[in-house]
């Protein structure tokens, strides 16, 4: 399978390599602590079984006359850096996260050749499945997101609640109108001015626009679905014509 990288919202814009780097190297790492206990052989250990940003180094080259539009269109990918990327080394599964650093080495006696070294951060520390499913079992070994919901407002004089059993987002009753649109994403990039971006988590828009109002109860205020558990777990109420959508999660 060749490897390519795209946009995870709007216009896709595919780059797909020619040919595959000759190195690929990622590494999943947990993020837990453990605190030394001075003198004992056991020790303080804490998680949550979080993940450290996903750290991936690609190395290859380009050859032949397309060499120097093959590389540029992979660097202008990593250097949209306000955009989230998906990027594919197997078909099937991507990171989530944006190009850190790119680096073109031209060396004498191949001048037919750009070799490059490149460096891909994930904001999530994980893979995702790359069909988005409305239905069936997270099939991954590894909790993953809910990446978003939509619905309709049945009822403007009630709360809309959204909930995977231990986390529960709620939006007011005062913020809503009967038949408003409401949809939930896991993750966008937000302008927070100045054209400086944040990727704010658990996005909530009412019609369109982004609400502040949201309240976050239990768990860490986003939205998951264990390996082996179905979407219908994933509850809602005050919405209808509710589309739920979820990727498999893997630990790769």
């Amino acid at each position: 399978m060749a490897m390519k990288i795209s946009n995870f919202a709007g216009t896709a814009d595919t780059f797909t390599w020619a040919y595959n780097p000759q190195v690929y190297d990622s590494q999943y790492s947990s993020n837990h602590e453990i605190t030394n206990i001075s003198f004992q052989k056991h020790h303080i250990l804490i998680s949550g079984a979080g993940a450290m940003p996903k750290a991936i180094v690609l190395t290859g080259h380009f050859s032949g006359s397309s060499k120097r539009t093959y590389y540029e269109s992979l660097s202008k990918h990593f250097a949209q850096t306000t955009q989230l990327k998906k990027l594919y080394f197997e078909s099937d599964k991507f990171c989530l996260g944006i190009g850190k650093d790119i680096k073109q080495t031209n060396a004498g006696g191949r001048t037919n050749f750009i070799d490059y070294v490149a460096a891909f951060e994930g904001v999530i520390g994980m893979l995702f499945g790359d069909t988005l499913r409305t239905s069936g079992t997270n099939e991954g070994n590894i909790t993953t997101f809910v990446e978003s919901i939509t619905g309709t407002v049945t009822s403007g004089a009630s709360d809309v609640t959204l909930t995977d059993g231990t986390t529960t987002l709620t939006i007011p009753a005062s913020a809503l109108t009967t038949g408003q649109a409401i949809v939930y994403n896991v993750v966008k990039m937000v302008d927070s001015g100045s054209g400086i971006y944040v990727s704010e988590y658990a996005y909530m828009s009412i019609a369109g626009t982004q609400t502040k109002l949201v309240q976050a109860t239990g768990g860490f205020g986003i939205l998951k679905l264990a390996a082996g558990i179905n979407v219908s777990t994933i509850s809602t109420t005050n919405l209808g014509t509710v589309v739920k959508s979820f990727r498999d999660g893997w630990a790769d």
